[in-house]
């Protein structure tokens, strides 16, 4: 049984932009001053890829002078984390609303060099076919959304990412240059977004739905080394009602087309994306990935959860089929942090490739 143990005191914390329906402006109040707070989150971790790491993690949350009670905070978090085995992992985040939530602007810059695993492509590839890498990645993303109705914003999202590989099993399917990626790659992608949501907290919802769909193309022209597409449409519904606890339902699907690289292919397994796989142990060009979790309070700021997940992975959609599905679950704690909703979660999943543990901050989906 294999175990990966993630233990943070405080990591990251999530400042992932969604969308969120309004109050109307007249039953809000405005703040009379500015708000400026700077926490500083010590960092400490294990997984076997990156034995021990030790950082910190800065979070400065602002609200200018007159926002309203409604008005999302902008938040500015840099991250800095360095391993015993001379592993290093930074990145810097800008969460921007303004004009009372009608504009969102989201940034994101990172440097890591950080182990991973490669199993291969398909939804049957082997746990004995695992070979672990070094990936050495900068990654820029910027994504804009204006809202156009109460609920719905249109957007755009660019990517870029630049790896190369430096360490690599020794005749392994990676060291063979036989899969686009395989000795680093350049990707650039541009693309338009649309959300529609009506949740009733950003964080912790317990009410309303989610829905989020957007397609990147990835071109030479824009710097890419090869030419290819990804799509991706995520569906989520939260419950409330259901004895003391909410239901949150996720469906998602992740389709690419062209000459993908494989780190760009779509995935199974994850923190966030069925737990209790190893992040991208499955992987092809098409993926749909089904989840619910059940949240319920225990006591004090304590609550629990347990979820499930199913998915599967194929070359071409009309490959997906009932017998082909991967299955995970498990069950973890959550802490509420503070009064908008924030939580840090331990959860530990199950499937038949071992048992994984995972803390983190913010939930799944």
């Amino acid at each position: 049984m294999k175990f990966k143990l993630l233990v943070l005191f405080c990591g990251s914390l999530c400042t992932a932009a969604m969308a969120q329906s309004d109050t109307t402006a007249q039953a809000d109040s405005s703040l009379t001053t500015a708000v400026r707070k700077i926490n500083f989150f010590p960092v400490a971790y294990y997984t076997p890829e990156t034995a021990f790491g030790f950082g910190i993690k800065v979070v400065h949350l602002r609200r200018p002078k007159g926002s309203l009670s409604s008005d999302r905070p902008i938040s500015y978090s840099p991250t800095l984390i360095y391993t015993t085995q001379k592993q290093i992992l930074t990145a810097f985040t800008a969460d921007v609303w303004r004009q009372n939530n009608r504009q969102h602007i989201y940034g994101l810059l990172e440097y890591n060099d950080y182990p991973y695993f490669f199993f291969g492509v398909g939804n049957d590839t082997r746990p004995e076919n695992e070979e672990a890498y070094t990936s050495r990645t900068v990654n820029l993303t910027g994504q804009f959304e204006q809202r156009i109705t109460s609920k719905v914003y249109l957007g755009a999202r660019y990517d870029l990412k630049r790896e190369t590989i430096p360490v690599r099993k020794e005749n392994g399917v990676l060291a063979k240059n036989e899969i686009i990626g395989s000795n680093g790659f350049v990707a650039s992608g541009l693309g338009p977004s649309v959300i529609y949501d009506t949740r009733d907290n950003l964080f912790t919802p317990k009410t309303g739905a989610y829905h989020q769909a957007y397609a990147q193309y990835f071109g030479k022209f824009l710097g890419s080394d090869t030419n290819f597409m990804r799509y991706r449409l995520d569906l989520r519904k939260y419950f409330s009602g259901v004895g003391p606890g909410v239901i949150a339902l996720q469906s998602m699907f992740m389709f690419t087309t062209g000459d993908v690289p494989f780190q760009f292919m779509s995935p199974l397994g994850g923190v966030n994306v069925m737990r209790g796989l190893l992040e991208g142990r499955f992987r092809d060009d098409n993926a749909m990935v089904y989840q619910a979790e059940y949240r319920f309070p225990l006591f004090w700021k304590i609550s629990g959860a347990a979820f499930a997940g199913t998915g599967q992975v194929a070359k071409y959609s009309e490959d997906f089929s009932l017998s082909r599905f991967h299955f995970t679950g498990g069950g973890g704690l959550r802490y509420k942090l503070n009064n908008e909703g924030m939580v840090v979660r331990g959860d530990i999943a199950t499937s038949k490739e071992g048992v994984y543990i995972y803390f983190a901050f913010s939930e799944a989906f």
